[in-house]
Formats: structure tokens, C-alpha cells, sequence
């Protein structure tokens, strides 16, 4: 719920009311906002969405004496249990809301010791008006964004940069060097943004900033935990079983903790399926909302047999080819240049989910945790080839420049036919494994663009660019644990936040809709870090141990269904006026030439190679250029415009 903007060490007429109102769609219910006393230099305010306390959850909310505030974006699904537990330490409570859980919490425990105990996700600004000082928090797998902003003695922050942007003292630059982290990844790994001197709150953080000096100090107060592979020691299958079975449902029913009615995404996948069942063991009536696009890899029969089981009132939201005439507003919502037709299908869903709820529950965060993704298994089977048989890599990488691309097809799954884009791709990661580390062969196995074709494609000017000194090695201390264990943790920092929730969030809010995640519970987690690598991969099967749980739930043609790949097939639209328009207009030679990162004739020519082969890579690498463009004419030329 919600979106939180502030500013401090500077005053500005009429800042704080154009920071939210360009974020009312994160919070249409009301506003609340919250000046400094005694002169200092701090405003604070928040849009609401009301989901808990309706009547008397109103922000900013107080301590009893008023001298700690907090506005605060998200859900502490615990509120209930550290309620009770601050008012037998003697506190009192003046609304029945989560959020003043934090504000009491803060007083007996201090802000780690708060952090600690929250399960939830959440953004938040807490104002000690005694210190005069202020604490921003982010939760720990990073489902609520925050931004912020720090130049001479000025400090701002918010939920949204739009909400950044409308300060005089903040222009919209482009930062030029996270375009080839972005190219790489598809996104743009935190703290970085597309915007120069505009950061991202790294999640498992909290920013602490005194007003006497301007200091500010950024302090991690969780991570995942890995155990030592030289000494780790393992419980029975069963015993992680039960624990699991148990603590899944425990977070399921957590986050249906809410004063409006709750509902779901619902896709073919188990993840989805299992948190759905869950909740049907709570509320008899639940609507859950699935997304397709007419095509032959559409997994909405397979949600559709499955909210049958379950019997739920089941809806469906089909992308059609003039939904891609809302990527502008999309990438508007969305702050930053994610390159994935895929956030057209996630505003779809979003739309149509809150005609009837304000609140959804989804099944992300699942293949994290439980190593659901296919070049986890990939990486994994190519290490153990590596330590057996020194070398190998090397020699598969030959063996596999012989093998069509239809067969590699079949020895590994991918969303879509791997094409000879796909294939070069596979024999690259095999041919230089033993060269990278650990972070570097995840990011080759799922980058869009190789470093080489980022080089040919940028123009003399940025050649430079291309490079992979900004990518971070994996942390030395994590060398020690299993290796499967060290694979998954490195979506923590990156690919888990600023890929797969941050489409969530801001797709979902664009339409007041609130998204909570089961699976992104810390104790489920940090339980999945404590099992064993069979119990996620076993032979050739993924989340080994979700499926067994869904055993018992389902019959064997959907707790075993094979795995439908949840992607946009843009091959299916190359063909759409609508399509055509968007790729004429964002990438035609004089656009190109105007912006001045990529050679004009190698765009061309990478569109022509789209319409001829309509590989997967090719159409992928495209709409990547179409969202960088269009995040370009949004927020730094200002020629589209939606505020």
C-alpha cells in the first residue's frame, strides 16, 4: 500500500504536495504529511492505500509523546504478534494499523532491532524529532522500491523517481554507464539507476541521516545465510518436509492478514497453484487471475483446469496486439528501462485484477528460494561436469557448436526455441566457464546481449562502454557454501529486486493494487538455505521439494506438469501494425542517429534479422532498444508525457 516521499536540508514551496500527487495512483484513498518542528529541516508525506484499519490507519502515525513519526509504504504481516508483545512492555496504541507497530517497536528495540522482527514488505521514513534524525528502511528481498537523492546538503527520497523529479534542484540526466549494465541485463543492477545521481535504497538496508551535519550512513541489517559445505550438517528429508509444509502456510496465511478481501495471481506453475490451495483453506471465496496472449505457448488452459480444482472464481486477461500501444505509459510507471515485453502482460493483469480487489497474493520469489529456473540447473550440471573431468567445459563447448539448435532445445529448457542466437549464447558460457567466477557465468548464461555484440552494435564514441568491469564478483566470504547455495543467493542482490519485483510493484501500484508474496517470507527462505541441493534439484526435477508438497495437494497431471515457460512471445506480434509502429517510430535511422549510442545500420539490420528469423534473441534484443528509447523521450526529452 502506499508511496512515501520526503525531502530534507532545504525548503521548497509546494514540493511536498507535487511529490505525492504525481504518486496518487500508489495511494488514491488520501494523503498525509509531516513537518519537522522546532525549525528543522525535514517533510515527510505519504498516498494511501487503505488496507489495514481503514477507518483509523491515517499517516503519519506517532509514538504516545509525538516525538517519533514514520510514513511508511507496505505491510508487516506480523503486526498482530509484536502488537501484543509492545503492549506488555507497556506501550499504547492509538490505531489499530501495522504501522504503528514500527514506531513503538523503534522506541523499545532501536532500528536494527526492529528490522529484525518485521516480516513483510515495506518502505518507510521514521522522524526522531529528539535526535533530529531520520531512518530510511527497505525490506529484505526488495518488493517496495525507494530512491533517493543527495547533493549539496539536499536530501530527497520517495517511493517513485517521477516523485524525485519534481524538484527544481533534480534535472533528468541520463546515466550512460549503467546503459551497458542495462544492455547486459535487462535491467540496471542497485544502487544505480538510468538517472544520473539518482540511487536506488539497496535492499536488507536502512539510510540513517542526521539533519546537524547532513551525514548519511547506509547499514545492512540482513542477507541470506549460507551454511560451510566443509561442515554442514543436514536434517532428515522429512523433518525439512514438515517444516516447510508448515511455515508455507503460515506465510500464506500471514499475508492474507487484511481488512478488504484478498485474492491471487494464478498461472500453470506450482508456485501460484500451491499458494492459491493455501488460501483456500481460509476463504472459501476467492477470485484468482490469470494471463494469456492467444498463443501456442499461452498457459491459461492449464491455470483455468487448475483454479477449477481449486474452485475459485477464476478470471482471464488476454494480452492483444494494441496493448502494445501502452508501453510508453508503462515505462512511465514504471521509473526505469526494464527490457521485457513481459511488463505489458503485467499492467494487463494488474488492470484487470483491480477492477475487483485491492490486494492479490502471487507466487514469485519460489524459484529463488528452491532453484526453479533453468539455468540454475544448468550452471550446476556444468560445475559437476567441470570438477569431474577438468576440461570439459571446453570440449562441450565443440560438442555443442555441432548439435542443431533444436536438439540443444531439447537438452535444456528455455521460453522460447533457442535459434542460433540462443545456441551461440550455450556454447559461449561452456567454452569460457573455468575462466569466470561464479557471478559472472550466472549473468552469461541469461544475458541478452554478449559483450562482443554490445560493442558492434554502440557507435566509435561508446565502444568503450562495453565492458564488464562493472559487474561485481561473487562476496569471497560466500565461497564456502554449497554450491548450489552460493548460485541462488546471488539473485539477492540483483535479479530478484530489480528484475522480477520490480515489474510487480510498480505494475500493480499503477493500478492501486496491492502484490504480496508468501515465498519472500525470511523464515521460508532462510529454511530453503538450510537444505540440502537434492531437495531443490534432484535428476530432472526443479523445486524437488515444492513438487512433493504439491503432491499432496494436487493430482499427478498438475502437481507434475511440465513447466510452461511465463514469457511474451513477441514472434506473435511481429507481424501487428501495432508492433510494426512501435519498432518504426522508437528505432528508425534518425532516431538512432539522434541519440548517439547505437550504430544505425547494425539497429537496422538487427531488426531485419527479427522479421527474417523471429528468434527468440533477436526479438528480445529489439524490444530492449524500444524501452531504452522510450524511457529516453518520457523522462529526458520530455516528448511523452503523462503527469
Amino acid at each position: 500500500m502506499c508511496g512515501i516521499y520526503g525531502f530534507a536540508g532545504f525548503k521548497e514551496d509546494g514540493l511536498i504536495d507535487r511529490m505525492g500527487r504525481v504518486m496518487v495512483h500508489r495511494g488514491p484513498d488520501g494523503a498525509g504529511r509531516y513537518e519537522a518542528p522546532d525549525g528543522a529541516s525535514f517533510t515527510m508525506g505519504m498516498r494511501r492505500l487503505s488496507i489495514i484499519d481503514l477507518e483509523g490507519g491515517w499517516q503519519p502515525v506517532f509514538n504516545e509523546d509525538k516525538t517519533i513519526a514514520i510514513c511508511y509504504n507496505g505491510e508487516t504481516y506480523n503486526y498482530l504478534e509484536l502488537r501484543e508483545e509492545l503492549e506488555k512492555k507497556g506501550h499504547v496504541f492509538r490505531t489499530h494499523s501495522d504501522t504503528e507497530c514500527i514506531v513503538h517497536g523503534y522506541e523499545e528495540w532501536g532500528i536494527e532491532g526492529v528490522l529484525q522482527r518485521m516480516n513483510g514488505m515495506f518502505a518507510f521514513c521514521l522522524y526522531d524529532s529528539r535526535k533530529k534524525e531520520f531512518f530510511i528502511g527497505r525490506d529484505r528481498c526488495g518488493q517496495k522500491p525507494l530512491y533517493y537523492h543527495q547533493r549539496n546538503g539536499r536530501f530527497l527520497f520517495a517511493s517513485e523517481v517521477k516523485s524525485l523529479l519534481q524538484s527544481q534542484h533534480i534535472t533528468a540526466q541520463p546515466n550512460v554507464a549503467a546503459i551497458d549494465p542495462y544492455l547486459t541485463l535487462r535491467n540496471v543492477p542497485e544502487p544505480q539507476t538510468m538517472f544520473q545521481d539518482i540511487f536506488v535504497l539497496p535492499v536488507a538496508h536502512y539510510l540513517h541521516f542526521r539533519l546537524a551535519d547532513a551525514s548519511l550512513r547506509i547499514t545492512r541489517y540482513w542477507e541470506v545465510p549460507l551454511l560451510d559445505a566443509r561442515t554442514a550438517r543436514y536434517k532428515t528429508d522429512g523433518e525439512y518436509f514438515e517444516a516447510l509444509e508448515s511455515l508455507f502456510d503460515d506465510s500464506v496465511k500471514l499475508c492474507m492478514r487484511s481488512d478488504v478481501p484478498v485474492g491471487a495471481y494464478l498461472s500453470a506453475g506450482v508456485d501460484s497453484s500451491l499458494t492459491v490451495a493455501a488460501m483456500t483453506k481460509y476463504s472459501s471465496n476467492i477470485n484468482t487471475y490469470s494471463v494469456g496472449f492467444n498463443s501456442p505457448v499461452d498457459e491459461t488452459p492449464a491455470a483455468r483446469e487448475t483454479a477449477k480444482f481449486l474452485g475459485t472464481h477464476h478470471h482471464e486477461i488476454i494480452c492483444q496486439p494494441e496493448d502494445f500501444d501502452l508501453l510508453p505509459k508503462i515505462i512511465w510507471h514504471m521509473d526505469r528501462p526494464v527490457g521485457d515485453a513481459l511488463l505489458i502482460a503485467f499492467y494487463k493483469l494488474a488492470q484487470g485484477a483491480s477492477k475487483d480487489l485491492k490486494v492479490v497474493l502471487g507466487g514469485e520469489g519460489a524459484d529463488e528460494a528452491f532453484a526453479g529456473y533453468s539455468f540454475q540447473g544448468v550452471i550446476t550440471k556444468v560445475e559437476k561436469m567441470q570438477r569431474k573431468f577438468s576440461g570439459i567445459p571446453a570440449l562441450g563447448a565443440l560438442a555443442f557448436q555441432t548439435i542443431p539448435h533444436a536438439l540443444l532445445n531439447k537438452l535444456f529448457v528455455f521460453p522460447a526455441d533457442l535459434g542460433s542466437q540462443g545456441k551461440k549464447r550455450v556454447v559461449d558460457f561452456l567454452r569460457n566457464y573455468t575462466k569466470r567466477d561464479l557471478n559472472h557465468n550466472f549473468n552469461a548464461l541469461r544475458t541478452l546481449w554478449s559483450q562482443d555484440e554490445r560493442r558492434d552494435i554502440y557507435t566509435d564514441r561508446w565502444k568503450s562502454q562495453a565492458t564488464e568491469n562493472w559487474m561485481d564478483n561473487e562476496k569471497e566470504k560466500d565461497k564456502q557454501g554449497p554450491f548450489l547455495d552460493r548460485l541462488l543467493k546471488l539473485q539477492y542482490d540483483e535479479w530478484l529486486q530489480d528484475w522480477a519485483l520490480i515489474r510487480q510493484d510498480k505494475n500493480t501500484m499503477a493500478h492501486s493494487l496491492e502484490y504480496r508474496l508468501p515465498f519472500l517470507d525470511h523464515r521460508l527462505i532462510e529454511l530453503a538455505f538450510t537444505m540440502p541441493a537434492h531437495l531443490k534439484i534432484n535428476g530432472k526435477t526443479d523445486k524437488f521439494i515444492e513438487r512433493q508438497l504439491a503432491d499432496k495437494v494436487f493430482p499427478p497431471h498438475i502437481a507434475r506438469r511440465t513447466k510452461i515457460p511465463f514469457y511474451l512471445p513477441v514472434e506473435y506480434f511481429l507481424d501487428k501494425p501495432q508492433f510494426k509502429n512501435l519498432v518504426a517510430d522508437s528505432l528508425n535511422e534518425e532516431a538512432v542517429r539522434k541519440r548517439g549510442y547505437f550504430e544505425p545500420k547494425k539497429v537496422t539490420a538487427l531488426i531485419e534479422s527479427m522479421n527474417r528469423t523471429r528468434e527468440f534473441v533477436y526479438c528480445k534484443q529489439v524490444v530492449s532498444l524500444v524501452v531504452l528509447e522510450l524511457w529516453h523521450r518520457i523522462f529526458v526529452d520530455r516528448s511523452i508525457r503523462f503527469d
